[in-house]
């Protein structure tokens, strides 16, 4: 007997199954828009919603289905450094520079974090967290069926980090252009075909704006 095919509209009633007890916590699940939740190349992923005093996950399931915004292009954003227009944040023009150089538009790429949990930095969340939200991304991945997933983050407890743990993979490295920092990258067989799960240092530390040869190594799966 045939199985149905995951869609869009089964993601709101896994993520609420998923994510029972922690929905009242501030967090979210798309930073793209809805109509990103479609076949595509890339996933794009980075650990959780930093910040702290957001809306809950109860209210972002509300509208998961309705939100056309994307956090990387259309929203203003705050750091330790300043306010800035939608879009002019530093992590925002790295996370385009980087899309448009894949050949993608940021409008078009399923962007989300490893953990939906809202945390002023990583010792806010925990794997247990991941492992909640885990479902939610395969429910999303069966449906994107990318070719590249492309993480920010690559160390041990990261989206990166997670990944590898949970597929394996030998691993290949390239130097990232930034002091000792290394990209990092493995294949992954998925159910769809072969993946490349590719891993860079956090963006808000690490700026890949004009590091053309690490553009060249995603591109190339990891192969110099």
């Amino acid at each position: 007997m045939s199985t149905k095919a995951m869609t869009k509209h089964d993601i709101p009633e896994i993520a609420a199954r998923s994510l029972d007890g922690q929905l009242d916590q501030s967090g979210a699940f798309l930073y793209s828009s809805h109509e990103t939740i479609k076949p595509g190349e890339i996933y794009f992923l980075g650990l959780n919603p930093g910040g702290q005093g957001g809306v809950s996950l109860r209210e972002r399931l509300a509208t998961l289905l309705s939100r056309e915004e994307n956090a990387y292009l259309d929203e203003a954003w705050d750091n330790g450094g300043g306010s800035y227009k939608p879009g002019e944040a530093p992590l925002q023009k790295r996370v385009g520079w980087l899309l448009s150089q894949l050949g993608a538009d940021t409008r078009d790429v399923l962007s989300t974090n490893l953990i939906f949990m809202q945390s002023r930095d990583a010792s806010g969340v925990s794997i247990e967290h991941a492992k909640l939200c885990w479902p939610v991304h395969e429910a999303l991945l069966s449906i994107v069926r990318p070719r590249l997933i492309l993480t920010f983050g690559n160390s041990s407890f990261s989206p990166y980090g997670y990944l590898h743990a949970l597929y394996g993979g030998s691993q290949r490295y390239a130097p990232s252009g930034h002091g000792d920092w290394s990209v990092k990258g493995f294949n992954a067989q998925m159910s769809w075909g072969e993946v490349f799960v590719a891993g860079l240092p956090h963006l808000s530390r690490y700026d890949p704006t004009d590091k053309h040869h690490v553009v060249d190594w995603i591109k190339n799966g990891g192969h110099e």
